[in-house]
């Protein structure tokens, strides 16, 4: 089993015994090159090329499943391994925290009352952290009691330090794990990403803290988790439609109810023993070709 890159030299030979009676050979991989922006040529060329030239596929999500079948690769010998992580120590976290630790977090950031829009991630271009902030200031604008926080780090940390420094309705309190992460998640009432979302989906069903994102093109294959009007919100790519977007699940209780009931139903299907099981079955499978 072989990740599906160009540029991974010693894929080749393994590709090439294969015809003359080698050992099976399985990629696992999106089925593109995700994070390019230019247009189709020679490397995506090269890529398709090789990707039926394999025994079985393992591919991240549905997303990927739907576009390695596309290539023309059979749909039986695909195994959809629905990518996760661990998050059992998160909801051991989450489960540990009482509501007096969230109001005195929320006495220690200054905000006694409102609701509060947390973005979790890294700090890079990416995430459209320009297009974060000045969604931020729109809702604030509506209702000066909005508050954003920001928890993450990155290249990017300077500019996200001094926009919060600008705000003081808005926080930075940098990278935080284990029990320190679900305490400010604890406090969220909805998570903001209008950029690229990829594991940190995961965050928002095990939290049940609904997420809003963007149709912004640029997302990871765990975007195929995300059931519009039930575990979350896509929008249009558009500052208008995610500013109206986040309102509505701030604002519509019996909508962010059923978002939230979507994020529990999620977590209990998209987790580390799944994966595990779908990467035995199809070891299984592969080896029965």
């Amino acid at each position: 089993m072989v990740t599906q890159e160009n540029r991974i030299l010693s894929n080749y030979p393994l590709l090439l015994r294969r015809h003359f009676g080698g050992p099976k050979v399985a990629y696992w991989g999106h089925g593109a090159n995700l994070q390019s922006t230019a247009p189709a040529g020679l490397r995506e060329g090269w890529k398709r090329y090789w990707l039926t030239h394999v025994d079985w596929w393992f591919a991240y999500t549905g997303m990927s499943v739907a576009r390695v079948a596309g290539e023309g690769f059979p749909r039986e010998r695909i195994t959809n391994l629905e990518n996760a992580v661990d998050t059992t120590a998160m909801a051991a976290d989450l489960a540990s925290i009482v509501p007096g630790e969230v109001d005195r977090l929320r006495r220690d950031l200054g905000w006694e009352v409102g609701r509060v829009g947390l973005y979790l991630g890294s700090l890079y271009a990416d995430k459209r952290l320009d297009f974060l902030l000045e969604a931020a200031d729109r809702l604030h604008a509506v209702d000066p009691s909005f508050h954003l926080l920001i928890m993450g780090d990155g290249p990017l940390r300077e500019q996200i330090r001094n926009a919060c420094a600008e705000r003081s309705w808005s926080a930075w309190v940098g990278a935080q794990s284990g029990r320190d992460k679900a305490l400010h998640l604890a406090l969220a009432d909805v998570l903001l990403n209008p950029g690229l979302v990829g594991l940190g989906i995961l965050d928002a069903f095990v939290t049940g803290v609904p997420l809003v994102t963007t149709d912004c093109g640029i997302h990871s294959p765990e975007i195929a988790y995300l059931r519009q009007h039930e575990n979350g919100l896509m929008t249009d790519n558009t500052l208008d439609a995610f500013v109206a977007g986040v309102r509505q699940v701030l604002n519509d209780d019996a909508y962010r109810a059923r978002l939230v009931a979507g994020c529990h139903e999620a977590t209990e299907h998209y987790s580390i023993e799944n994966m595990v099981r779908n990467f035995r079955d199809g070891i299984l499978g592969a080896l029965k070709t």
